[in-house]
């Protein structure tokens, strides 16, 4: 097997692979890279079970036919030192030989007979999307998820396709994100996908060229293909709660106040409000609301925000992190907060544009 590419396209192939090695597995063979040679194309491949990655790479020449092993954490080493922008890669001998300008690596390499198959997901639900679109999507609501990999059905995005309306939601139980958009796409699908094959379709949807990409689901696997990069990810086993059930239909409190201000606010109340309680109060009357956070080693901050208010005045309380984080993915110059009660979750959206919403759960008042 010979085959001759740039150092560039080994790189790119590499990096987008290596986000499905597993980290830790009895199998060595789930810690490297699968080569596959074969019919004139060349192709890297990575799974630790629950995602997969089938990467083709553009060869200027491809020579044989091989299937192997090599370890990830040295090809990966190997490829951000190479001397030049060309690269010769030769398999012989059970040695992958990596040969770029004076510089020769003999890297010793695995036998691919346990490498597990990465099957895509087969006939069913279809749909194309604008790839900077699902980008989007995935990163305004990727950030509330659970974190802890113990809470199977919140340790992920839950997408839903109905009518035509594509919503992607997450949730840790304390705060919700929720973003849709309607596709051209026909069916009916919904399933919930890991943190981490998340991670790695953000990783794919970031590094492609490519205008849109081709959403697929079986029942069981999720594929995501470009022209020359295909991400199979296993649905996780897990019942996404009703995420309706949180969402306020009625409202008796509506402030309208600039995100910048907001932000800014919050950030200056966090210098103490990490060093106690780790909560701010809102104070909402009138045309002002009050921003305050007390601890008993450091003492107080108070803040005060014009604001458009209608409805009923407020006393109310929050994580301000869980604030912060919302406010850095709304893009419009004011945005909408709107309150139930002060036991109840509030809404956040941007305002006059739809399609993005935030729910926060209010801390109760000491």
């Amino acid at each position: 097997m010979k085959v001759i590419t740039t150092t560039t396209e080994l790189k790119d192939k590499v990096a987008m692979a290596s986000k499905a090695i597993a980290k830790k597995s009895v199998k060595p063979v789930l810690a490297g890279f699968l080569f596959e040679v074969k019919d004139g194309n060349f192709f890297i491949c990575a799974t630790d079970l629950e995602t997969g990655v089938k990467a083709q790479v553009n060869a200027i020449e491809v020579e044989g036919e091989a299937r192997f092993v090599v370890p990830s954490d040295v090809l990966q080493n190997v490829v951000k030192v190479l001397p030049s922008d060309s690269v010769e890669l030769i398999f012989e001998n059970n040695l992958l030989i990596v040969s770029s300008a004076s510089t020769t690596y003999r890297i010793s390499t695995m036998s691919a007979e346990e490498f597990p198959e990465i099957a895509p997901a087969e006939a069913g639900l279809s749909f194309e999307i604008d790839t900077s679109l699902l980008e989007e999507m995935v990163e305004k609501v990727i950030f509330a998820a659970a974190t802890d990999e113990f809470m199977r059905n919140l340790n992920g995005v839950f997408w839903e396709l109905h009518k035509g309306l594509l919503r992607l939601v997450a949730s840790d139980g304390f705060r919700l994100a929720l973003a849709e958009e309607q596709l051209e796409a026909e069916g009916e699908a919904n399933f919930l996908l890991s943190l981490k094959s998340m991670k790695e379709v953000q990783s794919i949807l970031s590094n492609t060229t490519e205008p849109s990409v081709i959403v697929r689901y079986d029942g069981r696997r999720v594929s995501i293909l470009t022209s020359d990069v295909e991400t199979v990810m296993r649905v996780v086993d897990a019942e996404f709660p009703d995420y309706r059930r949180v969402l306020p239909s009625t409202f008796r409190t509506k402030v309208t106040v600039s995100r910048k201000d907001l932000q800014e606010a919050l950030k200056r109340i966090m210098v103490i409000a990490k060093k106690g309680s780790d909560s701010v109060k809102l104070e909402i009357e009138e045309n002002v609301m009050r921003l305050s956070s007390k601890s008993p080693d450091y003492g107080e901050v108070v803040d005060e925000l014009e604001i458009q208010k209608d409805g009923e005045d407020l006393v109310i309380a929050f994580n301000p992190k869980f604030l912060v984080d919302v406010l850095r993915h709304i893009e419009t110059e004011e945005v909408e907060m709107n309150f139930v009660d002060a036991t109840s979750p509030c809404q956040m959206n941007p305002v006059d544009i739809s399609g993005y919403l935030y729910i926060v759960m209010p801390i109760r008042l000491a």
